[in-house]
């Protein structure tokens, strides 16, 4: 018997040992979905997994040494992928359109990209613009290619297929009506709810937890070489890439997100209008960055007032000065919505970021302040 063999931490075997047993008995289903948060690990168990699938060892699998395994971590394999692009990346010529000589990107030049740096750390968390989406031309594209994949295994990973706008989420649904022999879907999202009812019931789920944070920080010295900050490991809620984003990013808007909460507490809307400018945010990412933060801050105080230890230790002090715990947890539950809320218009473009976070901190705790 082939002996089927996925590694990762602990905390995550039980969701591996699913997929192992379904391998092992030739029962494994055509389309998975592996759900968590942003940098949990799932492009990490979907290559794994892709390798498994196309590895042809005899007796263990992966091997990572065989044909199959090589091309399932080959940059150049875009194929085998479907990634969000942003508008002007999809509207690129493809390498067989592209006149000879030109030195304008293709559209596999920019997947090729992104599957590298997904290669390079599976962890990752911001190796995408957050107004990236998959296409119906990208779902149409990938059928094109079954017809050329023979009779070996053919896998597709579709990374943030949240992202799947309405066109190519349907035309998707109508593509894993008829899989293809020797065909699987691998699909990765942070939000299983995002996507259509009828194609989650077309496949497996899978839901990776959260790791302990001996096990983030195992894998952030593993994949950077250098230890996150007790903050970056807090704030990360036991996901290696966002543990390793916020070491990465520490000086980008790390005091800004505390000042934005305290001015808005207090009502000092033209002093913080004014320090917005300073720090530079008409850039959606950076807006959503932001965001990210506040609603970290916010939950902390939460967790305090649960009695939970917070999870960012160095600015509790300051936290609790700003008085916000005394509203109680519907304020606070109300102002996470309105947080989520804001960063659902700057990713969906209904309002510049400026405007957005200007109209969220006069908003934010309405009628407690």
């Amino acid at each position: 018997m082939i002996e089927f063999d996925l590694k990762g931490p602990h905390s995550q075997a039980p969701a591996r040992d699913r997929l192992v047993s379904a391998l092992k008995e030739n029962r494994f289903p055509q389309a998975v979905i592996i759900e968590g948060t942003k940098g949990i690990g799932k492009k990490k168990l979907a290559l794994q997994l892709a390798q498994a699938l196309c590895c042809t060892d005899p007796l263990k699998r992966p091997c990572g040494h065989c044909f199959g395994c090589k091309m399932a971590v080959d940059p150049g394999n875009v194929d085998c992928w479907v990634i969000p692009l942003e508008t002007k990346e999809a509207n690129a010529k493809s390498a067989t359109e592209a006149s000879l000589g030109s030195t304008s990107k293709t559209v596999e030049d920019y997947l090729k990209g992104y599957v590298s740096q997904i290669i390079e750390n599976p962890y990752t968390v911001d190796y995408l613009s957050s107004i990236a989406q998959i296409s119906v031309e990208q779902i149409r594209h990938m059928t094109s290619k079954f017809a050329m994949t023979g009779d070996r295994v053919h896998f597709v990973i579709v990374a943030e297929a949240e992202r799947m706008n309405e066109s190519a989420a349907n035309a998707f649904l109508k593509t894993l009506e008829e899989v293809p022999p020797n065909t699987y879907f691998i699909l990765t999202t942070a939000s299983r709810e995002r996507l259509l009812q009828t194609i989650r019931s077309r496949c497996l789920s899978l839901r990776l937890p959260s790791l302990l944070d001996s096990e983030v920080q195992e894998i952030v010295v593993n994949t950077t070489g250098e230890s996150a900050s007790p903050d970056a490991l807090g704030m990360a809620m036991g996901a290696p890439g966002k543990a390793m984003f916020y070491a990465l990013h520490e000086s980008e808007h790390g005091s800004f997100a505390l000042d934005f909460l305290k001015y808005s507490v207090q009502g000092n809307y033209s002093d913080l209008f004014f320090a917005m400018e300073g720090e530079n945010l008409k850039d959606p990412d950076d807006a959503c960055l932001l965001l990210n933060r506040v609603s970290f801050l916010i939950s902390d105080v939460v967790r305090m007032m649960a009695g939970t230890p917070p999870r960012a230790p160095q600015v509790a002090s300051a936290l609790k000065e700003l008085g916000i715990a005394n509203w109680g947890a519907t304020a606070l539950q109300n102002a996470l919505l309105e947080v989520d809320a804001t960063t659902e218009k700057v990713v969906g473009r209904k309002n510049t970021p400026t405007v957005a976070l200007q109209t969220l901190a006069i908003q934010l705790f309405e009628g407690y302040k």
